[in-house]
């Protein structure tokens, strides 16, 4: 199998201008470049360059793939936007970091799997996962937690080590942060255990906002203004880290950290109350076959003699099929006995058909 590496860069905060287009088009022949973004594809080469430090010259997000286990996802942030205190906990060395750059700060999350060899097209997913860097200018760190879950699951770690702050609204994710988890793999019932502890969203109403906006002192509402006239990128996510510092906020109970142990613990029951109910439902669902099988079973046994007559493998196998239908029907009822007998039937009538008495005792319809 060739090699396979997949880099895109995308222009978030403002288009690239056209030099900028032409300095990121010199990097390399396989380069498809628009003020937007850049792509760069190979099969037997690898990237010119360090890829982290053109995505902080150029662009705000990076996604890296390569077909031996290889996933990164790279963010550039504006330093004034976000606080690295309430990013850092969510860091994991080797897989999650947090460096600064000008006046930027570079949020890298990356995992290499050992064992690798899993091909995925690159092509789309970063349109999605972008939008999980405005989450994060937002203040949501749902992206930053399950980077964290991942992270825990890529080698042996102290169990008592405890989770970072569970971010509210684990329980629903948006399709970007779905993504983001199939993509690097996070598994199901891990994310599940963890949103136990995560509450639910709630953006801040209204008439709160209005009440904050009130207590802004005049001159800082036209210094926004003024800001917004111009076009300034995120203005929004700045006005409203203000209005939040305005709003009354309730008193809220001390989250409670799991450890990594109990993480584990709650997801291995996760995974066993998914198999348990997939049980049910499988059960229910034959019961209910059986049921309706039973409703034309005089039906079935005449079908299954015409399949016979017409003496092919084709519809002997049918017949087989059918055959072992109503044996689990039999055993369901407790009318095993009845059933061997039309069986030992079928077998005394039909036992010079060799290839059919083959198919039968293969599967264990045997005569008795």
């Amino acid at each position: 199998m060739s090699e396979y590496q997949y880099y895109e860069f995308q222009a978030i905060d403002r288009p690239l201008s056209d030099k900028e287009q032409e300095a990121v088009s010199h990097l390399s022949s396989r380069v498809e470049i628009s003020p937007a973004r850049a792509i760069f594809t190979y099969s037997y080469s690898n990237f010119p360059g360090d890829s982290e430090k053109i995505l902080a010259k150029y662009f705000d997000a990076m996604l890296y793939l390569a077909n031996w286990g290889s996933r990164q996802l790279v963010f550039r942030l504006p330093k004034s936007l976000v606080d690295p205190d309430q990013i850092r906990p969510y860091c994991k060395e080797g897989y999650v970091s947090l460096s600064a750059v000008n006046k930027y700060l570079i949020l890298n999350i990356e995992f290499h799997e050992e064992e690798g060899g899993f091909w995925i097209e690159g092509e789309g997913w970063l349109s999605s996962l972008a939008c999980l860097r405005d989450d994060i200018l937002k203040g949501d760190y749902r992206l930053l937690y399950l980077a964290w879950l991942k992270a825990i699951t890529m080698e042996e770690m102290e169990e008592n080590i405890s989770e970072p702050s569970v971010p509210p609204g684990l329980r629903k994710l948006s399709r970007p942060l779905r993504d983001f988890a199939e993509l690097f793999e996070i598994e199901d019932h891990l994310i599940r255990a963890a949103a136990k502890k995560s509450a639910d969203r709630k953006p801040p109403a209204d008439d709160d906002l209005l009440q904050a906006i009130r207590k802004l002192p005049r001159e800082e509402c036209k210094a926004f203004l003024l800001r917004l006239a111009r076009g300034e990128a995120h203005l929004s996510v700045e006005i409203n880290k203000r209005l939040s510092e305005l709003v009354s906020k309730p008193r809220t109970k001390p989250q409670e950290h799991r450890t990594v142990k109990q993480l584990f613990e709650d997801s291995n029951q996760e995974w066993e109350d998914e198999q348990q109910k997939k049980a049910e439902k499988a059960e229910t669902d034959r019961i209910r076959a059986l049921e309706a099988l039973a409703q034309k079973e005089p039906r079935v046994w005449k079908n299954i003699d015409e399949l016979i007559q017409k003496s092919k493998a084709k519809t002997y196998d049918e017949a087989v099929r059918l055959l072992l239908q109503l044996r689990e029907l039999a055993v369901y009822q407790g009318r095993r006995s009845v059933f061997q007998e039309r069986l030992n039937r079928i077998h005394e009538q039909y036992r010079r058909r060799s290839t059919l008495i083959m198919r039968l005792n293969k599967v264990d319809l045997n005569s008795v």
